[in-house]
């Protein structure tokens, strides 16, 4: 049977996953905000069109970087587009439309991306396809941002900014990828793309392989003229520490031009959840941004350092063998890959893995390996594909000793491997002339001369308290009160008799947002006599003396008290109306909150009403809220 040429495991396609984000809806889809935005959206902005057919012939005169996608310029921030609508509470939604005729899909890709606690970035296009809540915690330090990809040649953009914040969201992009060939982007994402012939690795093929797994992710690359799939793993150290270390392959960077480590992607537990291929795609946990540490040509290894990963991800740093005295693996080797950009499968060689004594030509950019620099396996369950390379060889033992360069297939059968190539790890780790082209300085930070180094998980994410207290802003505990815990994981709590609430076994690491609710018993504490009171501070005759107050005044929410409060206080009294239209029958704010103008605290927007916690690292036990009894200015409420 005749050997195919050998290709190299790269890919570039041109799609995007979801990155961190908090998930939910952009306020114009919301159903509380739809009747103020509706129509509000304002007309497209024509990007420049993408020349296909000048892209393509580009693509012709480099061979081998299989770039699918291409860059137009653009310039688009909350200065110079789109429109910003205020909302009846005084926060309010930057909305923006964007079109480049004929796209395929675009990815927005920000010189600029910075959010204040309590914005809100979501990013949809015209098929429903909602990607976001980005916030203050998705941010890079960088100020660098990715967002993608949209099918279709249309974007939305919309910005949610909480009045406290107003101003200080920071957004403009310079670039917008476009996907153009039709062979190479379907508009669908890369779920589902690989082979049949691959093996998920929940199969019983990947039974014990199941710790190891937990370190491996899909990288999502990003190259000044497009982006591409690969794949690596998280990698052990003598110190036994947990410095986010990452091996993929070298040539990995070469399927583009000028490669923008800072907007790489890693997807860690991007798998089905069982030996069946999923009907939806699965939700992957993404760390977004890392630096290029160290790499060689010769057995095409390089070293990536990601930036910090969330603390609740259930990762592992996998082991390594730099055994240079071994001439061949024994049985039972695996690789750990996403095909394609596919959800994790695993490969497995149950014949002794060689090294291949012969040099080995890729061909164009990507050059010739060395005779006796790479490993050579024949793949007997599951098979490579384009988006494999960067996996590691995990020998018998479960330690890597080498990662997939490229390999060929049998002519007329991708499924029939005949040969697939590691750079060999021994060869990695100290024949680079300088810290920067080999391993050992990264993965033997002490100079300990092991040979050998086991794996190791992270810790297991302790689990914190988060408490507080609610209390009238008289100073009277609530019982009773329903609080809601959001974000990285969700449910509530009630209080007790003197107003306290805990969550307990909170997951360190995640982002949180507290809120209590309360919409009962409207009349509770309204009589006339407050709408007297209302009247007179309307009138300037004796102004309500507290801010807490002027907040309850204000029955419809309006940011403003008006005698249009009046009018829906008499309306609950008279039992007109059940309860307040607009507005629940208690609002709280954080006990800590100071109003820029006592005397009127609508002024620069009413303090959020909720409490944003970031990356949670230890109890956090002042999580204190006050109660404001709508349509109470007296403070008469007895109860809740």
């Amino acid at each position: 049977m005749r050997n195919r040429l050998i290709l190299l495991a790269i890919f570039a396609a041109f799609t995007i996953h979801a990155q961190i984000s908090e998930g939910g809806l952009p306020p114009s889809l919301q159903p509380e905000y739809q009747s103020f935005l509706q129509g509000k959206m304002p007309a497209m902005l024509a990007l420049p069109v993408l020349d296909v057919a000048n892209a393509l012939a580009e693509d012709s005169h480099a061979p081998g970087q299989n770039r699918f996608a291409a860059p137009i310029t653009a310039d688009v921030s909350l200065e110079n587009a789109g429109a910003w609508h205020t909302l009846p509470n005084g926060d309010r939604v930057w909305l923006c439309a964007l079109r480049s005729l004929g796209a395929l899909g675009l990815t927005l890709i920000f010189d600029e991306f910075r959010l204040p606690a309590g914005a809100k970035c979501f990013a949809y296009g015209a098929n429903g396809q909602v990607l976001g809540a980005y916030t203050a915690q998705s941010c890079l330090s960088s100020g660098k941002f990715l967002i993608g990809v949209l099918k279709g040649d249309i974007a939305y953009l919309e910005l949610f900014e909480p009045a406290a914040v107003q101003g200080q969201s920071k957004i403009s992009t310079n670039r917008i990828d476009v996907a153009y060939d039709a062979n190479a982007f379907s508009g669908a994402e890369d779920f589902g793309e690989s082979l049949p012939c691959n093996v998920n690795i929940n199969c019983p093929a990947g039974d014990n392989w199941q710790v190891q797994k937990r370190g491996v992710a899909r990288i999502l690359m990003v190259f000044s003229n497009g982006e591409g799939w690969c794949s690596g793993t998280l990698i052990a150290n003598t110190s036994n520490s947990f410095e986010p270390n990452f091996l993929t392959a070298h040539h990995c960077q070469l399927i583009g031009n000028n490669p923008d480590f800072g907007l790489w992607r890693f997807d860690f537990d991007y798998e089905s959840a069982n030996c069946s291929n999923p009907a939806t795609e699965p939700v992957s946990r993404s760390v977004l941004g890392s630096e290029r540490l160290s790499y060689r040509t010769e057995t095409d290894f390089m070293l990536l350092k990601l930036n910090p990963i969330p603390l609740n991800y259930e990762i592992y740093f996998n082991g390594w063998n730099r055994s240079g005295a071994i001439t061949e693996v024994t049985p039972n080797s695996a690789y750990i890959h996403h095909p394609f950009g596919d959800i994790k499968k695993i490969s497995l060689d149950t014949q002794a893995c060689i090294i291949h004594p012969g040099q080995l030509a890729w061909g164009g950019i990507f050059g010739t390996s060395p005779a006796n620099s790479h490993w050579k396996s024949i793949t007997d369950i599951g098979v490579f594909q384009p988006g494999s390379s960067g996996s590691p060889l995990l020998d018998p033992s479960k330690r890597i000793v080498g990662q997939l360069h490229g390999g060929s297939t049998a002519v007329g059968d991708m499924c029939t491997v005949t040969g697939v190539y590691f750079g060999r790890f021994n060869i990695s780790w100290d024949q680079g002339n300088a810290p920067e082209s080999r391993l050992k300085e990264w993965l033997d930070p002490t100079n300990t001369g092991a040979v050998t180094q086991n794996g190791y998980p992270r810790p297991a994410v302790p689990g914190y308290s988060i408490s507080g207290n609610i209390k009238t802003h008289w100073d009277v505990p609530m019982e009773g009160i329903r609080v809601d815990i959001g974000g990285s994981t969700s449910g509530f709590v009630l209080t007790d008799s003197l107003g306290n609430y805990t969550f307990n076994n909170v997951p360190a690491g995640g982002n949180y947002n507290i809120k209590p609710l309360h919409d009962v018993n409207d009349l509770n504490g309204v009589t006339t006599y407050d709408l007297v009171l209302i009247s007179k501070h309307i009138l300037s005759l004796e102004p309500l003396n507290s801010p807490w107050k002027m907040l309850a005044a204000d029955v419809n929410q309006t940011s403003s008290i008006t005698t249009f409060d009046i009018v829906e206080g008499r309306k609950v009294i008279l039992g007109i109306n059940a309860g307040f239209n607009a507005n629940n029958s208690w609002r709280f704010l954080p006990a800590y909150t100071i109003f820029n103008n006592p005397n009127n605290p609508f002024s620069g927007g009413i303090p959020p009403d909720n409490i944003n916690i970031n990356n949670l690292q230890a109890n956090y036990n002042t999580a204190d809220f006050k109660g404001i009894k709508v349509g109470d200015v007296n403070n008469s409420a007895v109860g809740n």
